[in-house]
């Protein structure tokens, strides 16, 4: 019986192995996602800047419309000035070229303002771009160097599993099954009983369960958390023996 729970021991602890490589492997999705996160954040600003350009870029060419048509009506008023033979035709043709010289020149203001602004966006785009281009390359060396680091685990998780089958058909089926059951509730589903004390919820045993426990004669759950009980005291015990024989 002991040896029998020396072996799930000794099994629990591959199976704990084989839990931190398949953990570390599921630590890696995380790490692509959040890069993927930004290169769709980065790719959604991108539409948004190109959007907010399109439509400055038409408003641009209104005002630039506008400043050329306002230009033209400053020319016609221009050389009728020079045709006008009455005060009172001169001096209307003289106010409405004044509003359309101080039309273009807010216009053009507008447009330089503008101008300004389209500059603005097109190096927001330029940086927006050169930041998506080094997230798309640290996605990809990021993807290889954790495939390569899957390739590595995996080689890990197959020599566990075979050491673990080899383990595993050492043992009594009916244990086997038991520590299983528990397993999926439990990761340590043997734990040490110390001192009268399930080491895996801390909770005191009943003195004849620990006794029973010692005597080493059947498997013993915990009344409380029913994961299986170990004295592996003696076993340390046994092979500190060993070593100086």
């Amino acid at each position: 019986m002991e040896k029998q729970m020396q072996r799930l021991w000794e099994l629990q602890e591959l199976d704990a192995e084989l839990d931190q490589i398949r953990d570390a492997q599921e630590g890696f999705a995380p790490k692509i996602e959040n890069i993927k996160e930004d290169i769709e954040l980065l790719e959604s600003a991108g539409r948004e800047y190109q959007q907010e350009l399109a439509a400055k870029e038409v408003e641009r060419r209104d005002l630039r419309d506008t400043v050329e048509r306002l230009k033209g009506l400053i020319a016609q008023s221009k050389e009728k000035i020079t045709q006008i033979a009455n005060n009172k035709e001169y001096f209307a043709v003289l106010k409405e070229l004044e509003h359309n010289q101080k039309a273009v020149e807010k216009q053009e203001l507008e447009l330089s303002g503008l101008i300004e602004e389209i500059e603005s966006i097109k190096e927001q785009i330029a940086d927006n771009d050169k930041d998506l281009a080094a997230k798309h390359q640290e996605m990809e060396l990021e993807e290889k160097e954790i495939s390569d680091k899957i390739a590595s685990l995996e080689k890990k998780i197959k020599a566990g599993e075979k050491g673990r089958q080899s383990k595993s058909q050492k043992i009594d089926e009916v244990f086997l099954r038991r520590y299983q059951r528990i397993r999926k509730r439990f990761r340590n589903a043997v734990v040490a009983a110390e001192n009268g004390t399930c080491k895996g919820c801390n909770v005191n045993v009943p003195p004849q369960i620990y006794i029973d426990l010692l005597k080493g004669h059947e498997m013993i759950n915990c009344p409380n958390c029913q994961r299986i009980m170990v004295n592996r005291k003696e076993w340390v015990e046994a092979k500190e023996a060993d070593q100086e024989a």
